[in-house]
């Protein structure tokens, strides 16, 4: 044990928050555990764990993995085994929340991806967040110093944890790490100045390199999703601040794109949340969006691409499943066509003026998944040549993985 005069480890780790300081807060009380159902849990075994299995012996028949000190256990779909009765855990109710396990005593703030050096830090949409606006740094849980303090207490930051629990964020080949951060912290910053005020297009439109691009792109995704409305909206409204609080971490999904395709996946996704919520009885909610952007990300990521080449590789007739002729003959076009003529030309081609919205839709979908499967394996079968030419040379080479 460390004593009283010894110096405090340094963590290996920066910490960066993706979200904006003070904007998200929550009340158990709103949710029926969601977070305690079916998604596990873990905790290190002599800082945490010891002192519950003393008390809740029906953990330790949970455990389904360890790594090092580390043990993972499940949960059912039903809930924890220490989930209380009224959807409170247990261990917080009869020993305090500080003795939870840390990964859980930090929900939804738990979410990392990994930038070189620094902890990238997001929010669980699982849990249904509130959006606070304006936000409040330090009167809501989604406060900086708050999880910042948690973390340190915890063991979420050791090396051990990191490396076998956090993934590394897949960067565009232009992006080096800290140039990743700088712009990520640029952007989110841009988004808090931005709330309550600006619209979510204009903030979109203000970081483009060429804002009349972004234009007239958008005006192309429109038309080849088969939307007969605008992207935006006439005026502010709630939606605007969704994204506005959503888009700082939702970016981190798609850091494999280029600067301006980050730009056109957000702009596809505020173009898809309201089509799809346009016609909505109840009031959109940040969980709502959130899950929405997320479901959608391989339309955004394919349609990013934009006039880019991409080469799906070999498709067979089994590559899409479709049982209509009509989709299947259009996603062997676009597959066919867009390694000469780029990804929106070929789609343009591909999808007659006929097609209903339903089929544009899960034809991008099915093909945004292909592509995103064929840039995963392209890149794994890359990261192997370079550490082979690096490792030759007498290279310290660093382990690249890929993120889901």
């Amino acid at each position: 044990m460390r004593s009283a005069d010894q110096p405090k480890t340094v963590p290996a780790f920066d910490l960066f928050f993706a979200f904006i300081d003070g904007v998200y807060d929550y009340v158990c009380a709103e949710c029926t555990a969601l977070c305690c159902k079916g998604h596990g849990l873990g905790g290190n075994l002599e800082r945490e764990l010891r002192p519950l299995f003393a008390r809740y012996p029906q953990l330790e028949s949970m455990a389904i993995s360890r790594t090092g000190g580390q043990i993972t256990f499940a949960s059912t779909g039903g809930g924890c085994v220490l989930l209380d009765v009224d959807n409170f855990c247990r261990i917080e109710k009869e020993l305090g929340k500080d003795k939870k396990p840390n990964i859980c005593n930090l929900f939804p703030f738990n979410a990392f991806s990994k930038i070189g050096k620094t902890i990238v830090v997001m929010p669980h949409f699982l849990c249904p967040l509130r959006a606070v606006i304006p936000a409040a740094p330090g009167e809501v849980r989604g406060t900086y110093a708050f999880i910042e303090d948690e973390l340190q207490k915890s063991n979420l930051l050791d090396n051990a944890y990191v490396k076998s629990f956090v993934a590394p964020a897949r960067l565009h080949p232009s992006l080096d790490e800290a140039a990743a951060i700088e712009r990520e912290r640029a952007f989110r910053d841009r988004c808090a100045s931005a709330l309550g005020i600006d619209r979510f297009s204009d903030v979109l439109m203000n970081a483009a390199a060429d804002a009349s691009a972004l234009s007239v792109f958008l005006e192309r995704a429109r038309r080849i999703l088969g939307y007969q409305t605008a992207a935006q909206s006439n005026g502010r409204d709630l939606i605007d601040d969704l994204l506005l609080t959503l888009a700082g971490p939702y970016r981190i999904s798609l850091l494999d794109l280029s600067d301006e395709g980050v730009l056109r996946a957000l702009a596809i996704a505020e173009l898809i949340i309201r089509r799809a919520w346009a016609g909505a009885t109840i009031t959109p909610s940040l969980q709502g969006i959130a899950n929405t952007a997320a479901t959608f990300r391989p339309v955004q990521a394919l349609l990013a691409d934009g006039d880019e080449r991409f080469d799906f590789g070999r498709v067979t007739k089994n590559t899409f499943s479709f049982s209509e002729a009509e989709l299947t003959f259009a996603a062997f076009i676009t597959t066919q066509h867009s390694v000469e003529k780029g990804v929106l030309d070929a789609l343009d081609e591909a999808i007659s003026p006929e097609m209903a919205v339903a089929d544009r839709s899960v034809l991008l979908m099915r093909l945004g998944q292909q592509m995103e499967a064929v840039k995963s394996k392209r890149k794994r079968k890359h990261g192997t040549v370079i550490e082979e030419i690096l490792a030759s040379q007498g290279n310290q080479i660093a382990q690249i993985a890929i993120s889901n």
